[in-house]
């Protein structure tokens, strides 16, 4: 429609709809352009922390739809900023939020509903409120999805869709995500099992501090690199981690690629039972008995020297005043008496051997047959009328005797079987005949103050389950007497032959 008197030119006529619509242009940037300034001047007060002022300004945009708003404003309830705590209108603005697309409110729904907090417990509306955060590229939302298909709790347990969630978490840079992928990688869940995968993403946990993930590379590092191994523990071990308190007490006492020193692996371990971790408790239990057996060690040693040291003070001329002089000395207890008694089991053998008798490897024992005894006497090892008496001096012509000394050169923490104990070296061989022992069974000579004795051993093993599952090799005619120990202990009741 053209508007015209009669004398307006041509040139100079408007319009209408053409007016309208720039007036209406016009009138609504000046709207939006006042809606993108309320905006901005809500989060601008909610960043500087001017919350009763923030609340009023994200209000109004939040009641117009926008949904930034509405989670400043849900937040500032939640966290009682400028307002009342009332996590009830939190939920309400956090729905808004949610509906409108925001991801970080959507998670928090999700987790309240998950957790049944303001509102009635649902999986099903968390598993949809963390679908719609997750599907935003929100990490945590991603995980606890994840975590949901592994669980079950999203109405179905889909371990493949579980690691596909943890794995978007991971690549976002979310740790415990990352050590979630490293586990399923390594156990073969819901994924291809790979290891060298799997120590990727356990590694970049554990380089941003993630406590478990460090003590799951010294575990895995453990047999292939040990340093490496014990500097994950150390870190871990920092932070309070029980479960690498109680594998640096065992690295500790086993002597695995450092020095073994049962002090420090004590207060290790007690560090971890104290830190909550009660299977340590039997790991302190262990070690402490076997300082006091060491201290036991340590004063026989000093005893059979000063022994030594009396006898020889004592002039050997055959005399009776010697005679009563060394009667005098035994009867007081200062000397013992001249024959060696056979050493009962010592509280680190009867820890090993209640550990033997309980491994669920150990072969069932017949009729007679125990564990532990006391050491056989010298009139068990049977000797022979058709072998020949042993001779004066070591002469190892047989397969079955060790040189002097061969028992120091084994791994302390490791394990043997011993068969036999005696002091007839004739008697031993005919036992091995008799009972038909396997060709791999072994004799070492050992110095007493009685004389020379001999220890045949079988086998050396890493556990004690192994050590006791190798004994099915062994007849059961040979088996009443089999002691599992270790050859740290052997190694401390070592004297070298005198002759």
């Amino acid at each position: 429609m053209l508007i015209r008197s009669k004398s307006t030119p041509l040139n100079l006529v408007f319009r209408l709809p053409t007016l309208l619509g720039v007036s209406s242009a016009l009138l609504f940037s000046s709207a939006s352009t006042a809606a993108d300034q309320n905006a901005a001047e809500c989060y601008q007060l909610f960043s500087s922390a001017e919350y009763q002022s923030a609340r009023s300004q994200c209000q109004e945009l939040a009641e117009l739809g926008d949904a930034k708003a509405a989670f400043l404003l849900a937040t500032m309830y939640y966290q009682a900023l400028g307002t009342d705590e009332d996590d009830q209108r939190g939920l309400f603005w956090d729905q808004v939020a949610a509906e409108k697309g925001h991801p970080e409110s959507a998670y928090r729904l999700g987790l309240a509903y998950q957790l049944g907090q303001g509102v009635g417990q649902s999986n099903s509306q968390a598993r949809h409120w963390y679908q719609q955060a997750a599907l935003a590229q929100h990490a945590k939302a991603q995980k606890l999805l994840g975590s949901m298909f592994e669980t079950g709790a999203a109405g179905e347990k889909d371990q493949a869709r579980a690691y596909q969630w943890y794995l978007k978490a991971a690549q976002q840079g979310l740790v415990s995500a990352q050590l979630k992928v490293g586990t399923m990688l390594l156990e073969g869940r819901g994924v291809e099992a790979n290891r060298a995968s799997a120590q990727h993403w356990i590694r970049k946990a554990a380089e941003a501090e993630n406590a478990n993930a460090q003590v799951a590379m010294g575990v895995m590092l453990a047999e292939i690199d040990p340093a490496e191994s014990l500097s994950w523990y150390q870190r871990s071990a920092k932070q309070g981690n029980s479960l690498a308190l109680q594998n640096l007490a065992l690295v500790y006492y086993a002597g695995q690629g450092v020095e073994a020193d049962h002090h420090k692996a004590a207060e290790l371990a007690q560090q971890a039972v104290d830190a909550g971790n009660s299977e340590a408790a039997a790991l302190l239990n262990l070690i402490r008995l076997e300082t006091e057996q060491q201290k036991v060690v340590e004063l026989q040693a000093e005893k059979q020297q000063l022994t030594r040291q009396i006898r020889e003070s004592v002039p050997d001329n055959g005399s009776g005043e010697q005679q009563l002089l060394l009667a005098t000395l035994s009867v007081e207890g200062l000397l013992p008496p001249a024959q060696e008694d056979a050493s009962a089991a010592t509280v680190e053998d009867t820890a090993t051997a209640v550990l033997a008798a309980n491994s669920a490897e150990a072969p069932a024992s017949g009729p007679g047959q125990t564990v532990v005894t006391e050491v056989v006497a010298a009139s068990e090892a049977e000797p022979s009328a058709d072998l020949p008496p042993a001779q004066p001096g070591w002469q190892p012509d047989n397969p079955y005797a060790l040189p002097d000394g061969w028992v120091m050169d084994k791994f302390p923490p490791d394990f043997t079987v011993q068969l036999l104990y005696g002091t007839d070296e004739a008697g031993m061989l005919k036992y091995i005949k008799k009972h038909n022992l396997p060709d791999s069974v072994r004799y070492f000579r050992t110095q007493r103050e009685a004389g020379l004795f001999y220890v045949l051993i079988y086998g050396e093993y890493k556990t004690i389950p192994e050590a006791t599952a190798a004994l099915a090799e062994i007849p059961v005619s040979a088996r009443k007497n089999h002691w599992v120990r270790k050859f740290r202990r052997l190694q401390e009741l070592y004297l070298p032959p005198e002759s």
